[in-house]
């Protein structure tokens, strides 16, 4: 049974269903339904897919919102299972999204969604980690011990960027890992003592240089090799357990990617058939005509229209 849809369909219901959206409610609602209906495999699936936001969403919407509060609900829900104390933070100006507890250490935690039609080679890092953010949430908790950022995989640097330079700064060590990494964590935690985790922020040993990005061959190969190594010894597992897993896991991830492919046909599919229903039920040749030029002065303005209501409220 595949699960892609899993949190969409849980965020349309609230919408369809006329409730007052409460975003804390819900959260809390999803997190029962969580707990109550997923196993452990099925709850890893679930996270190894998670985190991209249904492109349909209008940008900034609050359907939008909705889901990105609950793939956070998500990492909240794997720091539980991994014996952690996750809690998914109400204020969200100038606030970490989730605050993970392990043993007497706190990790700021940011989790992130995209859109799957979003570039998949996001060019600025700063739209995806903010070193200044992490500290400042650091700043909070004298026990903290670095940050945490959580994304799905599909979008990620290639060579070399600025964000594994961020991610390899002993001042504020910030951890990337994809969701998929995070399946894998729990997957294994039985062969380890999930307490042992804290030492993936021991960055005075694991990255004692933060990787530039002029550096020989990349600085994104060099921060994979070094996390993929300490996630390994961590676990107790070994590379080729590492690459297994990630290579179900990308085999899930592409199936996630084609059924939301499929999805988005199917919905073009649907208009094209209701346009050309309506367009068949005129006779009138005068007024399908006006309907095509309503379309095209609408398709060919719309960016102008934009542009003077920006430039009104600018100038009120």
């Amino acid at each position: 049974m595949s699960d892609t849809f899993f949190i969409q369909k849980f965020v349309d219901l609230q919408f369809s269903s006329g409730r007052q959206i409460d975003h804390e409610l819900i959260a809390r609602e999803f997190l029962q339904k969580i707990d109550k209906e997923m196993h452990q495999q099925r709850f890893e699936d679930l996270l190894i897919i998670s985190g991209f936001i249904p492109d349909l969403y209008p940008s900034d919407s609050s359907e939008e919102t909705l889901f990105s509060k609950l793939v956070e609900c998500l990492v909240a829900e794997w720091a539980r299972r991994m014996g952690f104390l996750g809690e998914i933070i109400k204020q969200k100006a100038s606030y970490e999204d989730i605050r993970i507890t392990i043993g007497k250490n706190v990790v700021v935690c940011d989790a992130k969604s995209f859109r799957l039609g979003r570039s998949q080679q996001a060019p600025n890092a700063k739209d995806f980690l903010k070193l200044e953010d992490i500290r400042k949430w650091m700043d909070r908790y004298p026990a903290s011990i670095g940050g945490l950022v959580t994304y799905p995989c599909k979008h990620e640097w290639t060579g070399k960027s600025d964000i594994y330079q961020y991610c390899s700064t002993k001042d504020a060590p910030t951890v990337m890992l994809p969701y998929k990494y995070l399946a894998f964590l729990l997957h294994n935690k039985s062969s380890y003592d999930t307490s042992d985790l804290i030492q993936l922020w021991d960055y005075a040993r694991i990255f004692p240089n933060k990787l530039t990005k002029d550096m020989p061959g990349g600085n994104r190969v060099a921060y994979w090799k070094q996390i993929d190594k300490e996630i390994v010894r961590i676990t107790k597992t070994s590379a080729g357990d590492l690459v297994a897993f990630m290579s179900r896991a990308n085999t899930l991830i592409a199936q996630c990617v084609a059924e939301n492919e499929r999805a988005l046909q199917s919905t073009k599919q649907q208009i094209i058939t209701r346009i050309m229903d309506e367009v068949g039920q005129e006779n009138n040749i005068a007024i399908i005509k006006n309907k095509l030029i309503e379309y095209m002065v609408k398709t060919e303005t719309t960016e102008i229209d934009q542009m003077l209501s920006r430039i009104r409220d600018f100038r009120q």
